[in-house]
């Protein structure tokens, strides 16, 4: 070395002991894709809750019915003759999605106390963690036991001569990442992920444009293309907001008119602008979908109604009907919701979100009931 690094000048960071693990490569795509197989297998070949092709089925019936997520659905898995490995080979975002929804897609086929289905649960709620974009030093330490359980829970259920399951590499990685998060931050902002993501549009392109004579030359030029194109429109601003089509209406003639009135200090005969669908900070948002609007003791959720905006002003809001969260329901790793009654109608803004990322909503029958879940995407913390 010969002389200081530049970054040990950001503080408390020096490069010689802070260190970071990517969890996209050490999680989901190594000891998730790892994990889940053997949980497969057993339900599937050992205790024979299903088969794989009613698992495809249920696969196919669930991402039909969400609305967030539905690029991210898993390919049709092969037959798993030993446990160890899925089939076919999985983006990180399938097998995230994957994990996420199985409680959901299995949970009224298997027993509350299975110790397989309880592993499957636990590892949910690791990866829920690791993804928090926000932590607390109590979240760090329950990290550390979590971390510590997981590991016990695999050793005990899996690791044997008999199976030739052992602990891999990466599963001890997973006891370096509580510190990592106390020198460094949360994991979710030293992952691959986005850079993951660049590849698919060279991958495009060079698929797109028929070009065998200088491909590195032409997506050189089309990715400058792309990047001027996204300064010009500002769409590499965090808090862009672009919309597609949009109408205007009065306010009056809207379920929800009293709270777009008080919200605006304006009267009902006024008009404002209305959209369905629009897309900021790289997420798309559509009627219907569901979002983090508040949190007490629970997270509070709202489904999206409509999208507004003054004439007169360049912010967007949106509009949700309000619901009751009810419990939260650890068979299903989910959040049990119902309808406010009566109905209320909040107008927010996207600052005003306690997470701005959709989340996933989904009914099935439970005792003969319809019940309502609502999926998080990660650990939510409420907003200080």
């Amino acid at each position: 070395m010969k002389r200081e690094c530049i970054l040990n000048e950001i503080p408390h960071f020096h490069v010689t002991r802070n260190f970071s693990l990517d969890i996209i490569h050490i999680v989901l795509e190594g000891i998730v894709q790892f994990e889940l197989s053997c949980i497969l297998y057993h339900f599937i070949n050992v205790q024979h809750y299903l088969t794989y092709d009613a698992l495809s089925t249920k696969i196919n019936s669930f991402w039909g019915a969400i609305n967030v997520d539905r690029c991210n659905k898993p390919p049709e898995l092969n037959a798993v003759d030993e446990p160890g490995r899925l089939s076919p080979s999985m983006k990180a975002v399938q097998s995230w999605a994957l994990l996420k929804y199985l409680p959901l897609i299995l949970g009224d086929l298997i027993a509350q106390d299975d110790a397989y289905w309880l592993f499957l649960l636990h590892l949910c709620e690791l990866v829920d963690l690791l993804f928090a974009p926000v932590f607390t030093e109590g979240m760090v330490a329950y990290l550390r036991e979590l971390i510590g359980d997981h590991l016990s829970m695999y050793k005990e259920l899996y690791v044997s001569e008999e199976m030739g399951i052992r602990l891999k590499p990466k599963h001890h990685l997973l006891v370096h990442l509580p510190t990592i998060i106390l020198q460094s931050g949360p994991l979710v902002g030293m992952n691959c992920m986005q850079y993951e993501l660049k590849n698919s549009f060279f991958k495009r392109c060079a698929h797109n444009m028929c070009n065998f004579t200088n491909i590195c030359q032409t997506l050189a030029y089309r990715h400058q293309q792309q990047s001027l194109f996204f300064k010009l429109t500002n769409a590499h601003f965090r808090d862009a907001v672009f919309v597609n089509n949009s109408s205007i209406d009065m306010i009056s003639n809207y379920a929800y008119n009293d709270e777009l009135a008080a919200k605006f200090a304006v009267e009902k005969t006024d008009d404002v602008f209305m959209a369905k669908q629009l897309e900021r900070a790289s997420l798309s948002y559509k009627v219907g979908q569901y979002l983090v609007i508040d949190y007490k003791e629970m997270p509070m959720f709202g489904k999206v109604e409509a999208f507004v905006c003054m004439p007169s002003k360049s912010e967007w809001y949106v509009v949700v009907q309000c619901l009751n969260t009810v419990q939260n329901d650890s068979h299903f790793h989910s959040h049990v919701v119902e309808n406010c009654i009566p109905t209320q109608f909040r107008v927010v803004s996207f600052a005003e979100l306690i997470n701005s990322h959709p989340v996933c909503g989904y009914k099935k029958t439970k005792r003969n009931k319809i019940v309502h879940f609502i999926r998080l995407q990660y650990h939510v913390l409420p907003r200080v």
